[in-house]
């Protein structure tokens, strides 16, 4: 029986067009990706390019959030959120790289792509990009980040988090400038970078987007990475950057929290995809391994059934949970401040809650495996790189937990 149909989500039943969409992707996975995995490992040109290529371009899911008359897809209103779960959890089972850089360039396109954001202008000057080009288009992310101590003066953002890079407006111009800035995906390879800036005369979050071939912007050496290897990396810099007007795309904190709620909801949904395939991946070790001086399979022993039932309680919870966030989302409720808000806490929440529960869960299933855990032949080890990276890129548990605390508690002066 097929994995996905043991774990129920809470989800309505999916429309027609989603379950043929996750049929595709699950083919995509299997024959992309998994198959091939064994001989290619994470190789980027062997195994990663051609994977993302298919998946982007050939399948068209760079396409999906920009609107029909662009070139797009148009799945670009709220109720796209139930697809987008059920799709990178297939993504995400085939590889946890891939998956994050499609959830991040998602996100960044719903900035300016979605219905109740929707940028005309800036759609049809980057919708060449991603619907025209016939190659992979991947956007980045550089949010703010938590000062590492107490300052005043104009580096704070909100909420203790400083920010990345200057801007200011001159005449129908925004120029932009800033050093040692940190995406979270894909600065070496990005097409476009939305950069939360300091607007001059403003003391609120400005989302800028930067197409990467714009005169000033530079990008450092690839940084070496221990997990998503799809998501190759470097630093950047902006000297005097010079975008039009209508690249500053949204200014207030509704805007960031609208970002990071898909931001979180498409990582929630990568992070079930991966534990899913840690599933599979113990399943078949539970089948086929017998207890010495036992003559018993390992799934049938009490000890190890009883490990083995926790890891899949963790992925029955953690995809409820998933598909809980997502029927939020599709409920239009980040359109309005007050809903942003609390949306956005629970995105943060069941983030949180998702990659813990995986990391808890594949910690358990190493354990199971013994050396075999932590061999590169079974790919367990590589889910539990990745879900960690990606854990990092979220930032530290302990200053997020402010962000709900100031929301649950009132508390203003954290």
């Amino acid at each position: 029986m097929d994995c996905f149909s043991l774990i129920p989500c809470s989800s309505d039943q999916p429309h027609e067009s989603d379950i043929l969409l996750t049929q595709t992707l699950k083919r995509w996975a299997e024959t992309e990706v998994m198959a091939k995995r064994l001989e290619n490992r994470e190789d980027l040109d062997l195994l990663i390019k051609p994977a993302l290529h298919k998946l982007f371009v050939d399948l068209e899911m760079q396409k999906m959030i920009f609107p029909e008359q662009y070139g797009g897809v148009g799945l670009n209103k709220p109720e796209v959120a139930q697809t987008l779960a059920l799709s990178l959890e297939q993504i995400g089972r085939a590889d946890t790289g891939i998956g994050y850089l499609y959830a991040a360039t998602f996100a960044l396109c719903s900035s300016f792509a979605m219905d109740y954001n929707l940028n005309d202008e800036l759609c049809k000057l980057l919708s060449p990009l991603f619907c025209d080009s016939g190659k992979s288009a991947v956007g980045s992310l550089v949010l703010p980040s938590y000062a590492s101590e107490i300052k005043t003066g104009p580096q704070i953002l909100f909420q203790g988090r400083t920010y990345p890079a200057a801007a200011k407006q001159l005449d129908d111009r925004l120029i932009i400038k800033g050093s040692n800035l940190q995406p979270l995906n894909a600065g070496c390879d990005a097409e476009i970078f939305g950069i939360f800036c300091l607007l001059e005369g403003s003391n609120e979050p400005a989302l800028v987007v930067i197409p990467a071939n714009t005169p000033g912007l530079s990008r450092g050496e690839p940084q070496t990475r221990t997990g998503l290897a799809a998501s190759l990396n470097c630093k950047l810099t902006l000297d005097q950057v010079a975008v039009p007007e209508t690249c500053l795309i949204s200014r207030g904190e509704t805007s960031w929290q609208q970002l990071l709620s898909w931001f979180y909801l498409g990582v929630a949904a990568v992070t079930v995809g991966s534990l899913f395939a840690a599933f599979e991946i113990l399943r078949e070790w539970g089948e086929n391994r017998v207890i010495k001086g036992k003559n018993s399979l390992l799934k049938d022993n009490p000890l190890t059934a009883s490990v083995m039932a926790e890891v899949s309680q963790e992925l029955l919870l953690d995809r409820l949970l998933l598909h809980q966030l997502a029927g939020i989302i599709a409920s239009r409720s980040l359109e309005e401040p007050a809903r942003a808000k609390k949306t956005s806490v629970a995105a943060l929440s069941v983030v949180s809650q998702v990659t813990h529960s995986a990391e808890k869960a594949i910690n358990q299933t190493m354990e199971l495996m013994g050396s075999a855990g932590y061999a590169t032949e079974w790919n367990l080890e590589r889910y539990w790189r990745d879900i960690k990276t990606m854990q990092l890129h979220l930032g530290s548990w302990e200053l997020n937990k402010m962000d709900l605390a100031r929301f649950f508690y009132r508390s203003a002066n954290l």
